[in-house]
């Protein structure tokens, strides 16, 4: 959660006009660069001394001595000037060279350097000097299981509230996409009184879901035995045939229950033996994976979801049945597999 925290600090002093003459941010998460970038140009001068006193570059075009004699000018008629560095990541240069200009900038420059999609090698010496005189922000991309507190971080910024369960909808609908996520926020707040909490309802009436579920969030909710994702993602995959094609689907199933099968008859080997054969199963992370689906899903229904899924599969390509549409056939595995 330190992204949302040493975001909010940043703006906060922002707001307050508290302005740092270099900001370097960096990292694979562009929502938070793209925020505090364009609060500054937009808020850093006024808007009648822009025309002289905001400038910007782009990485692949930028020339060393061109900036440079930007960042040291002083500003035209206005307190300051706002230099910007747009996809720095793609400058062929060498950024050690500006090493001294970043030992000693100028005052009344306020240089933001936009690094988005890759992080900086923070142990560089031009990055270490930097940091005496910058504010050096890497914006990391959260991980799925710290959306919902990022939901609620975003939410409080708001002036809203939000119950526990409607974030975890939120992040279940939408994904990773912090944009969407705060578009999204920003529409409830007009259908929803400030005097009351956002809760699930206020969600499943007003948002739809956006995220492109895959055949492995599928998996993972049926190995957590949760019907109402499974089914969820399920009539999603449905709808959206072409984007997951259902022998993709049953491809991918078929290898997890494998491994589950493989997993239940591993158990019953002597010690020595079974820690070479769960080496097959997959990295350890995948190996604790399919024994947490193995507490939910015994062998013998292991056995019976595999031979399901081979009935699946032959009933979808026609094989001594009517075609049937794939969302139906989804519909229908889920409920065997859950029950």
């Amino acid at each position: 959660m330190a992204n949302v925290k040493e975001y909010n600090d940043i703006m906060q002093k922002l707001r307050r006009r508290e302005f740092s003459p270099i900001y370097l941010l960096h990292g694979e998460e562009a929502f938070y660069i793209d925020r505090i970038s364009k609060y500054i140009e937009t808020y850093a001068i006024e808007e009648h001394e822009r025309d002289f006193n905001l400038n910007i570059f782009y990485g692949r075009d930028l020339n060393q001595n061109a900036l440079l004699e930007s960042v040291k000018r002083f500003p035209m008629m206005a307190e300051r000037q706002v230099v910007i560095i747009r996809e720095a990541q793609d400058y062929n240069g060498n950024w050690a060279d500006l090493e001294r200009y970043f030992e000693s900038p100028t005052a009344s420059t306020i240089l933001v350097i936009d690094f988005k999609y890759k992080k900086v090698d923070e142990r560089l010496k031009w990055v270490k000097t930097l940091k005496k005189s910058a504010v050096v922000f890497h914006s990391s991309r959260h991980y799925d299981n710290e959306l919902p507190n990022v939901i609620n971080q975003f939410a409080k910024e708001l002036k809203y509230r939000i119950t526990s369960h409607a974030s975890f909808l939120m992040a279940e609908y939408l994904g990773n996409d912090l944009e969407k996520i705060e578009g999204e926020l920003r529409k409830l707040t007009i259908n929803v009184p400030l005097s009351r909490e956002i809760d699930e309802n206020d969600v499943k009436k007003n948002i739809g879901i956006s995220k492109e579920f895959s055949p492995f969030d599928y998996i993972d909710a049926l190995s957590e035995r949760n019907a109402e994702k499974s089914f969820r993602i399920a009539y999603h995959m449905g709808k959206n045939e072409g984007n997951t094609p259902l022998v993709l689907i049953i491809y991918n199933m078929f290898s997890h229950f494998s491994k589950l099968m493989m997993y239940h008859h591993i158990k019953s080997m002597a010690a020595s033996d079974a820690k070479q054969q769960l080496n097959k199963l997959g990295t350890p992370f995948q190996q604790s994976k399919i024994a947490n689906a193995a507490t939910r899903y015994n062998q013998r229904k292991t056995a019976l979801i595999i031979e399901k899924l081979r009935e699946i599969d032959a009933r979808y390509k026609g094989v001594n049945s009517a075609s049937v549409g794939s969302g139906d056939l989804l519909k229908e595995l889920t409920y065997f597999i859950l029950n």
